[in-house]
């Protein structure tokens, strides 16, 4: 705020009466405050999550998101973008529990607790659990990134979260939560409201289709589900009282990748300027199955992604299968496919394999993830 208030005070000193043309930099409610003109509705970016009522033109956003990036890698940080359901917790409407679930409402920590518990309710309508490791990631990414919450949840919803996640306000603040109400683009998301350069920003999300625009910035998540969904027939973390690996699970292996990225963002003081965090991490992704040559067999519908992933990782996929393969990739448990393993001495494995690899960002033990 400190930032976008020092510019719209330089611009609108450069755009004194005695100028011949009004750039229009700074609108408040509709009204240039410069010369005065009534501006047409959707003219520039909207920034109420900063000043209330305020627009401002798109060179006048793109100085100020300069001027804050500018800012924050002197301090040696950059910015992180946090979805929360599926990515760092899971919410689930109350009335909506399983009969196996119920024990769940007694269990939940009060909210006089929410520096140590996991699982809360939030005004007797949603259950909240939060993902295992959350607490650490926070306190760990938050010294190396300026955080941001986005959901396409209610406002109340996301500040009545942002509560849970952080009751002492060390990490957020309003300006920096974004929801469904602040967003102009129904069903996608957009950086417009992050008040930083996108090759210093850094996003979370467990759903790639929202971010269009901006997937070369995106860690895609794998999803975090505690609670029964009724549609699938298997159990849940909440049924089978237990839950994600902590200490190798989602946020623990993501955590280890940001280091990675604000290390090297940083290695170099003297060239900031040439430094994206897009290139970073399509290297990173890139060297996680380098070296392994991948043939695709039965593998179904999701052909075409999976193909996709194994290939960000680095891996060669080949539409025959010759001696250079070392996985041969199928989701069918079948006889010929566990021989051929076991006499070209190669790997057989079920695309989970790739996908887990893709989500905790190391290459996974081909052992478990036979195609059983």
């Amino acid at each position: 705020m400190d930032v976008v208030m020092s510019n719209y005070q330089v611009v609108s000193k450069s755009l004194s009466p005695s100028n011949n043309t009004c750039l229009h930099s700074v609108v408040l409610r509709g009204w240039c405050v410069s010369c005065g003109k009534n501006m047409k509705e959707g003219f520039g970016v909207g920034s109420d999550l900063v000043l209330g009522g305020f627009r401002f033109s798109n060179p006048e956003i793109c100085q100020s998101k300069e001027l804050n990036s500018l800012n924050l890698f002197s301090q040696r940080k950059l910015q992180l973008v946090l979805d929360l359901d599926h990515t760092l917790l899971h919410s689930q409407r109350i009335h909506k529990l399983t009969h196996e679930e119920k024990y769940l409402k007694r269990r939940a920590d009060s909210l006089e607790n929410t520096s140590d518990g996991d699982l809360f309710k939030i005004d007797d309508k949603f259950i909240v659990k939060l993902r295992p490791y959350l607490r650490t990631f926070l306190k760990e990414a938050s010294s190396m990134f300026e955080l941001y919450i986005y959901t396409m949840g209610y406002r109340y919803y996301a500040e009545g979260v942002a509560m849970l996640l952080d009751p002492k306000c060390e990490y957020f603040n309003k300006s920096r939560i974004i929801s469904r109400d602040d967003s102009k683009q129904k069903g996608k998301k957009s950086l417009d409201l992050v008040l930083g350069q996108e090759r210093g920003i850094v996003i979370l999300d467990d759903t790639e289709s929202v971010w269009s625009e901006h997937k070369e910035n995106l860690i895609v998540m794998g999803r975090y589900n505690y609670y029964r969904d009724q549609r699938f027939d298997h159990k849940s973390f909440s049924v089978m009282r237990t839950d994600e690996n902590e200490t190798n699970g989602a946020l623990a292996n993501v955590l280890g990748v940001l280091k990675q990225i604000h290390r090297l963002f940083f290695e170099d003081p003297t060239n900031l300027g040439a430094q994206d965090v897009r290139t970073l991490l399509g290297k990173i992704r890139g060297h996680i199955l380098i070296g392994c040559t991948l043939f695709f067999k039965d593998v179904g519908a999701d052909a075409a992604i999976v193909w996709s992933r194994a290939e960000e990782m680095g891996a060669t996929c080949k539409t025959r299968i010759d001696s250079s393969v070392t996985h041969l990739v199928s989701s069918n448990n079948k006889i010929e496919d566990y021989e051929w393993a076991e006499l070209e001495i190669k790997y057989l494995v079920h695309p989970r394999w790739i996908y887990a690899a893709y989500y905790l960002w190391h290459k996974q033990p081909e052992y478990l993830y036979l195609p059983v």
